[in-house]
């Protein structure tokens, strides 16, 4: 069934009348390829048949072109042809074929024309008794003997029941284009053009050959925006869909495949060498396409490449200078000679340039070459690099700068070109950006990396917090000599370090120390801006507890590469990392410093808007699809989870991390994700699910970088859940003796002196505890409220019995004010411990209770387990949960708030007078309104979110 042809076919009709009727009709059926012209044809022939007429037919190739009366031969051989009639034609090609054949002279004109007009006359006869259809397809193809046989005979039928239909691919150029004139002069000549379908005509299309389908409005508009209704394209697209919803059982969109794409080659193929070529020029320009690049890369006047455009464009190939499909451009490039193929490349990368376009536009096809020799490839790749970063692109770019890398010739760009590359695989390769900055050190190591480079390839490894290989860049790329590795450094891979032979020079390592601040200073703006640099020698030495097989004596000023130190006002340094966060767009440059102002939020005790800046980070590098960036920041998202006491929520951001990097090596970002998830499983008991993460294989590269030290920090704190007390010191102490060489050593980064005196309080060894406790807490101030309690808190435990009350008082109001649920828990905790001692069982009950509670929320299974031993509450956790109290509702004034918030954590009366200065009478008057507001009947139902109202510190 013709779709949408009912005009041509009513034509055809009104010619095969007319011509029956002894009035000859000539009629040219054009349009591009695959609209339909045959299928019309087919069509004209079944009706001429039915009438009684007879129908000859023919077929032009391509491979016919060449081949004289090749298409009237195939009209002679029809079998609806009398046999006599027949047979005197061939006699006549015979002829016509031993004057004209292969070396022998062409005929003269006379008896050329002899020969057409015994053929006419012979038809002729035929034509007296019956109508006589001829039908000949693809006429482009036709040979030049062929074609002056057809004008013969169109010439001379006007008074016969003959009816001649031609069909021809539009802008389609012919060898001979003279006989398009000739036949335009009859008066009986006809043009049909037939167009491709309309939407509506899709439609139909679609409901016909598949009535199984449904086909909606939209699937209709679907189809005819890949196939512009060229019904070639239309049955080889639902033919694919068919498959794919038989095989499915559901009705899928259109979407273009092998099929497909062979049926857009079929139209390019038949469309002529001109239209082919176009194609071929347009799948690799691409989005450059202009008529005049075109023309130009295909090497073909402009005329014909606009004519081959127009008959992709008839066809619904190509849109303006695109195609309809990425699908079809590359299978045209498939299709392509390989060698052709890079000639097209390299050209086009060549008239590019030479245009001035945007090295956007020229790179995918330097990326397409197999070897470049131009000699501005290397400039362009790494333009086009910046340009594709700036569309979050960052895949391309890295394509581009690794082939820049192999082609720049200048050693010293190239090793810039590598500093970039390894910057740009942060975003989603960590682990390939590492590998990255480890041949750079090679690089350095060798004496190959310029001292402009210097501090950049330091900066790449500050980025992945490696440490010590930082320092060495920095220790050996100013003369580019050999050094030692650092004293006391953590053993390294084999062949990590070079020793320093007889005739190498010294290592000046005050101007590594001095790049070392910079790079320091500019990574950390808001710091106080003094850095320890290198120690001078001789400097003060703090001693540990020796532990069997351990190390030495701990540094707290020898033998470290760099230190930072926070300065005392601390709030304005929150400032300073609030308003880089609000003005600072994330980009690779500022990807560090906008983590670091989140960490300054973090120390600072700002955890609230720490929180609410990297939830904007994680949504911005979400958007962008930078799974490496967003693993960092989930990472600084979990810490500050921790932070806050919520081990659930930071083991969902690691999760969430870590499904962003799908590299199979584990880099060291990796790695310390996975130690802060040890930290918040080991909070809630899930021993298992964290001894499964330890005993997976690590690096050495990690001991060597800052994660090294959360991660053994991680480790310790699963030995000493697990009563592995050896263990918990070794890696507390290894932590400390790295914080100390690195210049790391300040409670509020690292705070490994807590650590190790719980490890010490296990082990019974309070006196060496206490000292540690009582050093963290000198170096702390009034900012830390977090690390301050929980200092306070432990040595409280190695303290006397009766100083234990005061100090974990201090202890519970430190952590009030930090906002840490858990360790808050935790020290109210020991709080009703030491009122059950003393005696107070209401106190201590009310403390457990609270502390149970926050236990409870935080999902500290192992504390809550520990409180119900302790108290002998078994039914803890098993009755119906207590309704929830508002306080919102509730409307309570600021100095009710304050009265309750120290009533929840479990202050007396007369502790609530001292804090807040005012009378035991006003605190029990402010306590009567505030349960009367709530609802409530004693201290005991005081809603624990009471101790979280009042704003953070500063």
């Amino acid at each position: 069934m013709l779709i949408a042809r009912e005009l041509e076919l009513t034509a055809l009709k009104i010619a095969v009348r007319d011509s029956a009727a002894g009035r000859a009709r000539t009629i040219f059926v054009e349009g591009p390829v695959g609209c339909g012209k045959t299928e019309l044809l087919e069509a004209l022939a079944a009706l001429s048949s039915d009438a009684g007429a007879i129908v000859l037919r023919a077929t032009g190739m391509p491979s016919g072109e060449g081949v004289p009366l090749g298409l009237v031969r195939q009209l002679v051989h029809s079998e609806a042809l009398p046999p006599e009639t027949r047979n005197w034609l061939e006699r006549v090609l015979d002829e016509e074929e031993g004057t004209t054949g292969p070396g022998l002279p062409d005929a003269t004109a006379h008896g050329r024309g002899a020969g057409m007009q015994r053929f006419w006359a012979a038809l002729r006869t035929v034509a007296r008794d019956r109508l006589v259809v001829i039908g000949i397809d693809d006429l482009q193809h036709a040979d030049s003997a062929s074609l002056q046989y057809l004008l013969h005979i169109a010439g001379r039928s006007r008074a016969s029941r003959l009816l001649m239909v031609f069909t021809e691919a539009l802008y389609y150029r012919q060898q001979d284009t003279a006989y398009r004139t000739e036949f335009l002069r009859q008066p009986n000549f006809r043009r049909i053009r037939l167009e491709c379908l309309g939407p509506d005509a899709v439609a139909r299309f679609l409901a016909h050959h598949q009535p199984r389908l449904p086909v909606g409005e939209e699937t209709a508009e679907e189809f005819y925006a890949v196939t512009r209704g060229n019904p070639l394209l239309l049955r080889a697209l639902q033919e694919e869909r068919g498959t794919a919803a038989g095989t499915s059982g559901d009705c899928l969109d259109p979407g273009p495949g092998e099929t497909f794409a062979h049926a857009v080659l079929t139209c390019l193929d038949r469309s002529g060498p001109t239209a082919a070529k176009v194609a071929e020029g347009l799948a690799v320009l691409g989005a450059a396409t202009t008529l005049d690049l075109l023309s130009r890369l295909c090497r073909l006047p402009r005329t014909s490449a606009a004519q081959g455009l127009r008959a992709l464009h008839a066809a619904g190939v190509v849109d303006e200078c695109h195609f309809q499909h990425p699908a079809v451009s590359s299978q045209v490039l498939d299709g392509m000679d390989p060698e052709h193929r890079q000639q097209l490349h390299r050209r086009a990368a060549t008239l590019l340039y030479a245009d001035g376009a945007r090295a956007s536009a020229v790179a995918p096809h330097l990326l397409a070459l197999e070897r470049i020799s131009e000699p501005w490839a290397a400039a362009v790749l790494c333009d086009a690099a910046e340009e594709a970063l700036a569309d979050d692109e960052d895949g391309v770019a890295v394509a581009c700068l690794e082939l820049a890398h192999r082609v720049c010739e200048d050693p010293g760009r190239r090793i810039e070109i590598k500093v970039r590359t390894s910057v740009v695989l942060r975003r989603n390769h960590p682990s390939a950006a590492e590998t990255a900055a480890e041949e750079l050190l090679a690089a350095v190591r060798a004496g190959e990396a310029p001292p402009r480079c210097t501090t950049a390839i330091a900066d790449l490894f500050l980025a992945h917090r490696r440490l010590e290989e930082a320092y060495e860049v920095l220790v050996r790329g100013p003369q580019g000599a050999a050094v030692a590795p650092v004293p006391g450094g953590p053993a390294r891979a084999a062949g990590a370090a070079v020793p320093a032979g007889p005739a190498a020079a010294a290592p000046d390592r005050g101007t590594g120390g001095a790049l070392m601040t910079s790079i320091v200073e500019r990574r950390y703006p808001w710091a106080d801006g003094r850095l320890a640099g290198i120690p001078q020698q001789g400097g003060e030495l703090r001693a540990l507890p020796a532990r069997p097989g351990g190390g030495g004596a701990l540094s707290s000023r020898g033998g470290q590469p760099w230190r930072l130190l926070l300065g005392p006002r601390r709030g304005d340094f929150a400032t300073a990392a609030e308003e880089m966060l609000q003005r600072s767009a994330l980009t690779d440059a500022t990807m560090e410093p906008l983590t670091s102002a989140i960490k300054c939020l973090l120390f600072s005790g700002k955890t609230k808007r720490a929180r609410y800046w990297c939830d904007v980070l994680l949504q911005n590098t979400a958007r962008r699809g930078a799974g490496g960036w967003y693993a960092m920041v989930a990472g600084l998202r979990a810490e500050v989870a921790l932070a806050q006491g919520n081990p659930e929520e930071a083991e969902r951001c690691i999760d969430a991390g870590l499904d962003r990097l799908t590299e199979r090596k584990r880099s060291v970002l990796a790695c310390g994700l996975i130690a802060v998830q040890v930290m918040a499983q080991t909070a809630m008991g899930k021993y298992e699910a964290g001894a499964r993460k330890l005993n997976e294989p690590v690096s050495q590269a990690v001991y060597a970088s800052a994660y090294g030290m959360t991660y053994m920090r991680a480790r310790g704190h699963y030995h000493l859940a697990t009563n592995r007390l050896d263990a918990a010191l070794d890696d507390f102490m290894a932590v400390g003796r790295t914080a100390q060489r690195w210049g790391l050593d300040q409670p509020v980064w690292v705070p490994w002196r807590s650590d190790l005196a719980e490890a010490l309080l296990g082990t019974g060894e309070c006196k060496e505890a206490e000292r540690l406790l009582l050093e963290q807490i000198s170096r702390l101030d009034d900012a830390n409220p977090r690390i301050h309690g929980i200092s306070l808190r432990l040595l409280a435990e190695a303290s006397a019995p009766g100083e234990r009350l005061g100090l974990l008082t201090r202890a519970v109001a430190q952590l009030r004010l930090s906002g840490d649920r858990l360790e808050l828990a935790r020290a109210l905790c020991d709080l009703g411990e030491t009122h059950k001692r003393l005696g107070d069982l209401a106190q201590a009950a009310m403390a457990s209770r609270r502390a149970w509670e926050l236990a409870r929320e935080c999902g500290a299974e192992p504390l809550c387990a520990r409180i119900r031993l302790e108290h002998g509450e078994a039914g803890w956790g098993t009755g119906p949960e207590k309704a929830l109290v508002d306080t919102r509702e509730a409307k309570l004034s600021d100095s009710e708030k304050r009265v309750a918030a120290l009533a929840a954590c479990g202050y007396t009366n007369r502790d609530i007078s001292s804090q807040l200065y005012i009378t035991v009478s006003t605190v029990e008057q402010h306590l009567t309104r505030v349960y009367r507001k709530l609802k409530i009947g004693g201290r005991q139902q005081l809603p624990i979110d009471l101790q979280f109202d009042l704003p953070e510190t500063a």
